[in-house]
């Protein structure tokens, strides 16, 4: 370019920085060279380095091959020449051989040593270097033994019964030396897989066995059990540090734990059970098993250590601690190690669906009524082994056999003997128990055995309520029951609630089989006074003591029941927690926390906990709504129908709003209990939209399994907005306008029941919850002049239920309460009353469905199998022949000694129609006398058959037709007595007050109406069955609303009728009362009283 500024010239560009500028060469790359130019020079001084150890290696093991070689040479020439006095000269061989000795060549050479050394037992034993070099020449033998070659076992198993044997040594050296010596030569070859290998060799070397034997089945596993015992016997003997742990825990580890093999079972743990010249050291066994060694793996918590536990332990074995520990058992320190580890090794019986063949029939109606809470349990593929769960099976077994050490503590109980860690360990192991069947209540001896001892659940709860928690910033501890109730679960490890999973399990369990067999009488008795029950050690023994009948005096049993309904709520709020803390759970896993195998899964744990926790609630309630212990104004009271104001919770969850919990309930979804994937469900279908809330899902969890918490007045607003809900499903209120499917049938007056049963059988209307519209015809055959607004059909249905639950149809009989219960005889009356029953029950759910009152006065025990998927019990035949029930409590209490001469036997009379059958409660109870050891299954089989096999098929039909209108899950929110309610209204008198609020007025008349005014004046001098009356004419029914006559659809009206030349009339679809406007008193209640207590139906003008 040219330049304008003078400079014509380019000046010339000069680098000084040489060559290299020429490569354009920057900081990143230059690094980078730099990089790899180190690495390759570290890359070289590796290989190097690598080099030079592998030509030392290689080196190394030239030299020392051919070094063995010149040794074995050499061995070979001065083997053929020694003599057997020399000494020295074996000396040298034995080091040679332990120098160059390899598997694969010098078997024959070890086995030649070896028998040299036999011959020179003597001498060698007397010699402590020898001795050493003996050592090392059996571990050579433990690797031929192992590796099974083809060299006969004689001279390695003749070596181990001369070197390892005590006596053997004691000829050259004292007794205590001896000892020392071959426990120090046992505890150098347990180092080196000694029970291993002859594990494996046992296992090579014995036949087929074809059952359990303490026989050897050949002489060399005889042999090869002696050596297995040698190091075991001398246990208590060996003065050597460590030497009793390593050797028990090695024994373990080898054959005790893991799926051992079928000569460890059949063979070897019979006879060191049965071996009575060797004792088993079982208590140096104990105190080698504890939580580090499973902790570090060297033992695993197993079901084959369980098995191997309980099978080694001595018979006697309670009788042996005395000796050593002369304090009582549930005291001595020993047991109490023992159950600790019994409570840890029969986690493995949790969870594992252990089956059996049978079911005891006395309860398979209860494991019926189980199935419906453990649904979900059953299709799950069992990941239990066939074999593993036998041998659980036989594990459950040896723990529940009376003369083992469980049960021997357990009988030896007092009140002084309930330490906190006895407590802790024995209700962890009924905790297992309970989690592994569902029928283990019934099925154990053990957890029966304590369930019957007042003093162990009363300890039991004593030492669950002290259990708390101390804050690390100080103030007053936490009971951990409380902070339970507050919803603080497993997760909160800090605060330590876990602790209370086993025990509180265990005590609702335990205390609910124990009050379902004690009779309301022995819940008033004074356990501290003068009537204390004898309860005898054994039925042969004379030797009785003194105990409680009930855990609880009657008094403490308010606040026990105050404290479990709160435990059950908080265990609600925990199964839906507000947050869900998963991440903590990651947490601890990311920082190496420790998961016991009895915290792998706790679900099912606290599954467990919530079921038992409220069927214990339950039954206290249902007993509660009898005694009233709970304070005054017990269930089901007159005029409230709701539980005790001590029953009635309030929080998170617990409904307060009937027509929101009713909008809640309608669209829960089906599942199981708490602690599983979904919620129960309240109604029949599952309709689309958004998922429950946490507090939704609270509520419907609440309904379904404590309902008597939230008031009754509340779920019969709950019941009725299901109801509704259900009627708009249906489009029930569109038929009003001539739209959506109904109902019309046409029935004679005179003949209610047989057109109805004709017309509303299930062929002809398979859904009831439509609307029905009835038409009567009247005695002379033609249509009465009544058009069915819902009056008819309201009178319709009263006057169908009337007829259908008439004792004199047959269908229903009285008890001598004069309470209604379906007729034992039915079948001598008709051969379908099956079909009978089940259509009476559609209509009763037919009125409940129209919340209509009915005056109906079921039986107790009749309406526990409407509202409740369990059978009555011996407790519910008091409402069905209080003589009976009398009579077999007066049997339970009779004199032991006295019972047989009461003539008994297990069979009833029953009288139908006049016709007296002998019936069987058991199969061959005709030739079973009754005793005093079995009287109680006498009464259970007694009342079983009054209340539910006699009667079984009707109320089965009942129910079905009762539960086709009305969604079974609903009827459970109420107890019996609430159901009677439900059905028949409150027996209180009218509330005049309250009609008179509720009362609507029309056709020109008004509150201050003259009429009007004489209307409620003569309805006050009415009587309580003329008020009734009234009520009836007006509304088809004599009963007041449920919950006042605010929820009376439609209001009570009174509408003028004109000229008072007419009687007054009504309107029943309407709850309409039509009135002329009479001007006297007098005159209205005589035309009043003439019209309600006319009857001439819709026909009255």
């Amino acid at each position: 370019m040219y330049s304008f500024e003078g400079d014509f010239r380019r000046k010339p560009q000069q680098n000084l920085a040489g060559a290299s500028a020429q490569r354009k060469t920057d900081r990143e790359t230059l690094i980078l060279q730099s990089q790899q130019q180190r690495q390759k020079r570290e890359e070289h001084r590796k290989r190097l380095h690598s080099t030079i150890k592998i030509q030392a290696y290689v080196r190394s093991y030239l030299t020392r091959k051919h070094f063995k070689q010149n040794e074995r040479e050499e061995f070979d020439c001065i083997f053929s020449k020694v003599n057997n006095d020399d000494q020295t000269l074996i000396t040298l061989l034995l080091a040679k051989i332990l120098f160059f000795y390899d598997d694969k060549k010098d078997c024959a050479r070890l086995v030649s040593i070896s028998q040299l050394l036999l011959k020179q037992r003597n001498r060698l034993l007397q010699n402590l270097e020898s001795l050493v070099q003996t050592r090392r020449l059996l571990a050579l033998h433990l690797r031929l033994l192992r590796d099974d070659s083809e060299v006969p076992l004689a001279v390695p198993l003749r070596m181990f019964e001369v070197f390892t044997s005590v006596s053997s040594t004691e000829t050259s050296t004292s007794c205590d030396e001896a000892v020392k010596n071959i426990g120090a030569t046992f505890l150098y070859l347990i180092k080196r897989g000694y029970f291993k290998n002859l594990r494996q060799l046992l296992c090579q070397k014995t036949p087929p066995l074809y059952g359990p034997s303490p026989n050897p089945p050949t002489p060399l596993c005889g042999a090869l059990l002696d050596l297995i015992q040698r190091p075991l016997h001398l246990t208590s003997h060996v003065n050597i540090p460590q030497y009793d742990d390593m050797v028990m825990t090695e024994f373990a580890a080898s054959f005790l734990c893991n799926p051992y093999p079928e000569p460890v079972e059949m063979y070897m743990l019979p006879a060191l059970t049965q071996d009575t010249s060797k004792r088993f050291p079982f208590l140096q066994l104990l105190w080698c098993i504890n939580e580090d060694k499973f902790r570090s793996r060297r033992l695993l918590n197993d079901s084959w250590l369980l098995h191997s536990i309980l099978t080694l332990e001595p018979p006697g074995f309670a009788n042996d601690i005395r000796q050593i520990d002369n304090s009582r058992l549930p005291h001595n320190r020993i047991i109490i190690e023992y159950f600790k580890i019994i409570a840890k090794l029969t986690v493995n019986v949790c969870n594992k669906q252990i089956t059996y063949d049978y079911e005891d029939s006395l309860y398979s109606q209860e494991t019926a009524a189980d199935n419906d809470d453990d649904s979900d349990s059953g299709n799950e593929p069992n990941p239990t082994s066939v074999r593993e769960q036998m041998l659980l099976t036989r594990c459950i077994e040896i723990l529940n056999e009376p003369d083992r050490c469980v049960l021997t503590t357990c009988s030896q109980i007092t009140e002084c003997d309930l330490s906190d860690e006895f407590l802790d360990s024995m209700s962890k192991i009924c905790h297992n128990l309970l989690l592994s069947h569902r029928m283990a209540l019934h099925k154990y001896r053990l957890l029966y055995t304590l369930a019957f001892k007042p003093i162990f659940l009363r300890g039991l709860w004593q030492w669950l309520s002290s259990m708390s928690h101390e804050s690390s910033f100080g103030g007053s501890a936490t009971p951990l029951l409380s902070a339970l109730s507050r919803g603080m679960g497993s997760e909160t490890s800090v605060i330590g609630v876990h602790r209370l999973l086993a025990p509180l399990a265990v005590f609702c369990a335990l205390f609910s089989l124990l009050i379902g067999t004690l009779h309301d009488t022995e819940f008033f008795k004074d356990t501290d006074g003068e009537e204390k029950m004898i309860i005898s050690e054994s039925c042969n023994s004379s030797t009785t003591v003194v105990g409680r009948i009930h855990a609880f005096d009657f008094s403490e049993l308010g606040g026990l029941c105050r404290t479990l309904k709160h435990v059950c709520l908080g265990l609600v709020e925990l199964a839906y927690p507000e947050s869900r803390p998963s991440i903590f759970g990651q947490y601890k896993d990311a920082v190496g926390g420790s998961h016991e195998l009895n915290e792998r899964n706790q679900t099912p744990a606290w599954a467990h906990l919530f079921k038992v926790c409220t069927q214990l609630l339950r039954a206290l309630y249902a007993r509660d709504a009898r005694l009233q212990f709970c304070g005054a104004g017990g269930a089901g009271g007159a005029g409230s129908g709701g539980a005790a104001s001590a029953w009635i919770a309030s929080g998170a969850g617990v409904p307060g709003d009937g027509a929101e919990a009713a909008l809640v309930a309608a669209r829960a979804p089906r599942s199981a209990r708490p602690y599983r994937a979904a919620v129960p469900r309240l109604t029949g279908d599952q309709d689309e939209g958004p998922p429950l809330t946490i507090k939704e899902l609270r509520t419907v969890t609440i309904l379904r399994e404590i309902p008597f918490v939230v008031p009754f007045s509340t779920r019969v607003l709950i019941f009725q907005g299901l109801l509704m809900r259900e009627k708009q499903d249906h489009w029930y209120e569109m038929t009003n306008f001539n739209e959506g499917p109904s109902i019309i049938i046409s029935v004679r007056r005179t003949h209610l029941y047989e057109d109805a049963f004709d017309k509303l059988s299930p062929d002809n209307e398979p859904d009831l919850k439509l609307k029905l519209r009835v038409q009567l015809i009247n005695q002379a055959g033609a249509e009465e002049p009544g058009v069915d607004g819902g009056g008819l059909f309201r009178e319709f249905l009263s006057e169908l239920l009337k007829s259908a639950f008439d004792p004199n149809r047959g269908l229903f009989r009285l008890t001598k309460d004069n309470m209604l219960y379906p007729n034992p005889g039915v079948h001598l009356l008709y051969d379908d009353f099956p079909m009978h029953y089940f259509f009476v029950g559609r209509m009763l759910g037919k009125a409940l469905y129209e919340n209509l009152l009915v005056e109906l006065p079921l039986a107790e025990f009749f309406l526990a199998k409407l509202c409740s998927t369990r059978e009555p019990d011996v407790h519910a035949l008091a409402s069905l022949d209080p003589g009976l029930y009398r009579g077999l409590l007066l049997l339970k209490s009779h004199r032991r000694a006295d019972v047989p001469d009461l003539g008994l036997d297990f069979t009833i009379v029953s009288d139908e129609l006049g016709e007296q059958r002998i019936e069987e409660l058991k199969p061959g109870g005709a030739n079973i006398p009754v005793t005093a050891e079995n009287r109680i299954e006498y009464i259970h089989l007694v009342a079983d058959y009054k209340l539910n096999r006699q009667i079984r098929s009707q109320c089965n039909a009942f129910k079905r037709g009762l539960t086709s209108v009305v969604n079974a899950e609903w009827l459970r929110m109420f107890s019996c007595r609430e159901l009677q309610l439900l059905i028949s209204g409150a027996e209180v008198p009218i509330d005049l007050d309250d009609l008179r609020r509720n009362t609507q007025y029309g056709g020109g008349f008004t509150a201050t109406h003259p009429t009007v005014q004489c209307f409620w004046k003569v309805v006050e001098n009415f009587t309580d069955d003329q008020r009734r009356q009234l009520l009836k004419f007006v509304t088809s029914c004599s009963r007041p609303p449920l919950l006042g006559f605010k929820d009376l659809q439609p209001p009570f009206c009174i509408q003028s009728a004109g000229a008072a030349d007419r009687l007054p009339s009504s309107s029943t679809c309407m709850n309409l009362l039509k009135i002329p406007e009479y001007h006297a008193e007098e005159l209205l209640a005589e035309k009043l009283l003439y019209a309600i207590q006319a009857g001439a139906g819709f026909e009255l003008s």
